[in-house]
């Protein structure tokens, strides 16, 4: 059995988990900065040496300040960018240091288990904009490489398989965390529908500004999110909640019999429960489905006719990450010369069309026109749609034509 590695990244600072064996149990465990310590939190840096040998995370930290040099931050945002920065007459492109960055804070697990034993990684990113996702699939590719497989999840999905994850007691009603980065505290109310089947596991999010540490107005906050729910878990989670500062606002988390934890590795853990869930499966999760913002809400696909009876065939399946719905097939262009895509709500159940003309393509007899359809995700209400004449064999060679559209659902 492959362990699974759970990766959380954001411009500052990173932190990693594992999946190991202890007496028979499969436990995750936080990675250590340094062997033997209990130090997790990795700044997300680079330092590039005199040598032009390029180092990360802490070592970068020590060695820019021992030497004075600046040091290179903000490697998401700045790979996102496309940018690069000029040294001893060399450039370096953001995006190679993001990618050596990881490379080397995701191999940091080799303490815990051997490298080879890996098999799968899931990255938890509080950003998933469509150029910060392409920006980590880009810089992760090197695990493809290596043949380990991994995936990409927002900080509400992580959330939701870190609490599905721990005791049931503590999700036999809504469970709530606060994210707390200095400036702005997020809330995070997770809950299931059972009027559904399946079951929904949904997150409800909410911000907040908080430029200082403010016991009062941190109070506030809780109310206004707690006050009229029925929660059976709080989770603190970020550094702005480090230090002696919480007080009365602790004292009514913890009212109503809720139990409250505080920590800064939710969401590394949380991604590395997703790898073990995908690997296995979850008798938890066999019965609900999860959405946040971030899933798609339709399913998407086309009627077309095989062997003489007419098939659907699914192209992108609703509860998928936006980010990671993709679908492809290949079909004979029928006389009306469109394409009509199948759109039916998860929730509602009712079913739309929407049609791709495709009169840019060369004339042909019925059925003398191969198509190869691509659909996937700009965001999570707008599918892309690109299809491609592909001609028909010798008697029609491909015009090169293609017809491109955009579907909101």
């Amino acid at each position: 059995m492959g362990r699974v590695i759970g990766y959380d990244l954001t411009d500052l600072f990173c932190q990693v988990s594992i999946s190991i064996d202890t007496d028979g149990n499969e436990e995750v465990r936080s990675v250590p900065v340094v062997t033997g310590t209990e130090k997790y939190v990795i700044p997300v840096a680079a330092y590039i040496r005199a040598d032009n040998e390029i180092i990360y995370g802490e070592d970068a930290v020590r060695a820019s300040s021992e030497r004075g040099v600046g040091l290179i931050t903000n490697l998401l945002s700045g790979a996102s960018e496309g940018l690069g920065i000029e040294n001893n007459g060399l450039r370096y492109d953001y995006a190679d240091l993001l990618a050596g960055f990881m490379k080397r804070t995701i191999y940091l697990s080799s303490v815990l288990s051997p490298l080879d034993k890996v098999e799968r990684v899931v990255i938890a990113l509080s950003d998933v904009s469509e150029k910060c996702v392409k920006t980590v699939d880009k810089a992760a590719s090197f695990l493809r490489d290596e043949g380990k497989t991994y995936r990409i999840i927002g900080y509400p999905e992580s959330f939701f398989y870190y609490a599905m994850n721990q005791n049931p007691e503590l999700t036999k009603n809504k469970v709530a965390l606060f994210d707390y980065d200095g400036e702005v505290v997020r809330s995070l109310l997770l809950y299931t529908r059972v009027d559904t089947r399946p079951h929904l596991c949904m997150v409800e999010s909410r911000d907040f500004d908080m430029p200082l540490k403010d016991d009062m107005c941190f109070l506030d906050i809780a109310r206004s999110v707690l006050d009229s729910e029925i929660v059976s878990a709080v989770y603190l989670s970020g550094e702005g909640f480090e230090g002696d500062w919480l007080d009365r606002s602790v004292s009514y988390l913890c009212e109503r019999r809720r139990r409250v934890f505080q920590g800064r590795n939710l969401y590394t853990k949380g991604a590395c429960y997703a790898g073990i869930d995908d690997r296995d499966g979850n008798p938890t999760l066999l019965t609900c489905a999860f959405f946040d913002d971030d899933k798609l809400v339709s399913d998407v696909g086309l009627h077309m006719v095989r062997d003489g009876q007419e098939t659907y065939v699914p192209l992108l399946t609703a509860g998928s990450n936006w980010y990671e719905a993709k679908g492809v097939c290949e079909f004979y262009l029928g006389e009306e010369r469109e394409i009509r895509l199948r759109l039916e709500s998860f929730f509602t159940k009712d079913v739309r069309y929407s049609v791709l003309r495709c009169e840019d393509f060369p004339k042909r007899p019925e059925g003398c026109t191969r198509v190869r359809l691509e659909v996937s995700m700009k965001d999570a209400s707008c599918v892309s749609c690109k299809a491609y004449d592909l001609g028909f064999g010798d008697i029609y060679k491909s015009s090169g034509a293609r017809v491109e559209t955009e579907v909101f659902i």
